[in-house]
């Protein structure tokens, strides 16, 4: 599996969580689509489960745990 960089995928939902959003797995995906990210980015964002992201921290835990990170 592809691993993606934190860097990339911080970069791209950031203010996501700065705005106080909470957003899911599908919500995540579709702006990567949108902002036209590497496919490694979007490929550990569909690693996700369909549950809500409380945070940037909380992210990068779960892609981490997934082995979605490089």
């Amino acid at each position: 599996m592809a691993q993606a960089q934190w860097s990339e995928i911080e970069g791209l939902v950031k203010h996501l969580f700065e705005a106080g959003m909470t957003p899911d797995r599908g919500d995540l995906v579709d702006l990567a689509y949108r902002e036209g990210v590497s496919d490694d980015a979007v490929d550990a964002l569909d690693t996700l489960g369909p549950r809500h992201v409380t945070s940037l921290e909380n992210l990068k835990e779960l892609l981490t745990a997934n082995g979605a990170l490089a």
